[in-house]
């Protein structure tokens, strides 16, 4: 990856052009209604290039320089996976900023763990400034997007993306992305996080998904921490010393003598695990639940059954390198299966609990 970028991140096409996942880019068509500039590789080059020729992206330290070059050369990433046909003869590419979050996050997995979340964040919600006012709940998408990354950048990427292409109602875009710059001026979360009363009225308001956040008591009593993370990447350490009680489903596991490739039997051993964990819970007991929790929605099962307790939601995602994972894990879990694994994994972000840490060993 060190050849990709040449001084001040003028990119290296020669280079990059030679790469298998840019090739698919170049093979990949788009609709001549909104990109009437040809395939998917050449509106990504258009794209850089309006980035890196703006005034904002200038005056930007090098670290952001680098998250918003990446950022922009990876943002339709997904295209040449996702892009079919509708039934209307249209060439669309649904969900490719969500796929293409997993391939940059596959792509960039030795890059510093801040630095490469936040690209990925980025090409996530790329798309967000042109259709954020459009939601039900602006407010909340916006507010969500600002504890991930700075809408500032995250409008210097959606406005590079539509100056780099020849489409119809390119005015407009550019206008409706002008309105979400207003918006999170307005709503305080412009070039900063969105600033709450304090961390439960931030993951009551997330929970809930309010139109506008409440000033709530945190009246929270014990922690419940969550851990996340790869098989094999530490977290089992990392929660042993927590000096907690833990609540492991791997130990559940051996001690019911149930295979973790025995599907039909794991519903008995989260039963078992949200009975431990809700006795803690009823005793106001501080634990640990550990589990490898890839998901957004597995972590949200676990915190919307333990909310009524009203404890205070830690999160700890663990991660280390793919060699680690696949020395350590090969001869217990296939290979295919921790390749599955990657690809499904998200990481936890900042609206998910009170507090959400990540550490890389």
């Amino acid at each position: 990856m060190k050849k990709v970028w040449l001084d001040n991140y003028q990119p290296n096409w020669e280079y990059i052009e030679k790469l298998g996942w840019f090739q698919d880019m170049i093979n990949c068509p788009q609709d001549p209604v909104f990109h009437a500039e040809g395939d998917v590789g050449i509106h990504t080059k258009m794209v850089v290039n309006e980035l890196l020729k703006s005034e904002e992206f200038q005056q930007l330290e090098e670290y952001d320089k680098a998250t918003l070059a990446w950022s922009a050369l990876l943002h339709d990433v997904a295209k040449p996976i996702c892009t079919m046909t509708d039934e209307e003869g249209y060439i669309r590419a649904p969900k490719h900023a969500k796929v293409g979050e997993q391939i940059a996050r596959a792509m960039l997995w030795a890059m510093p763990l801040r630095q490469r979340e936040q690209i990925c964040a980025l090409i996530r919600l790329h798309g967000l400034p042109i259709w954020c006012l459009e939601k039900a709940n602006p407010n909340l998408a916006a507010y969500q997007a600002s504890l991930r990354i700075s809408n500032e950048q995250l409008y210097l990427l959606a406005r590079s993306d539509v100056r780099g292409r020849k489409s119809i109602g390119q005015d407009d875009f550019l206008e409706r992305i002008e309105l979400y710059r207003l918006f999170c001026e307005e709503q305080g979360c412009w070039n900063q996080p969105k600033e709450f009363v304090n961390k439960h009225s931030q993951f009551k308001y997330f929970q809930k998904k309010d139109l506008y956040p409440s000033t709530l008591y945190d009246d929270t009593a014990f922690e419940v921490i969550i851990m996340v993370g790869m098989p094999g990447s530490g977290k089992d350490t990392k929660a042993a010393t927590l000096d907690l009680p833990i609540v492991s489903l791997d130990a559940i596991r051996v001690a019911q003598k149930i295979k973790p490739t025995d599907k039909k039997r794991q519903g008995k051993v989260a039963q078992i695990a949200y009975e431990q964990a809700k006795k803690y819970a009823a005793q106001k007991q501080s634990f640990v639940w550990n589990s490898t929790n890839l998901t957004v929605e597995m972590r949200q099962k676990i915190t919307n059954k333990l909310a009524p307790y009203n404890p205070y939601f830690k999160i700890i995602y663990v991660e280390t390198s793919k060699k680690n994972i696949l020395d350590r894990r090969r001869a217990t879990i296939p290979v295919k299966t921790l390749e599955k694994m990657f690809r499904a994994l998200e990481i936890p972000i900042a609206s998910e609990g009170h507090e959400v840490m990540w550490e890389r060993n």
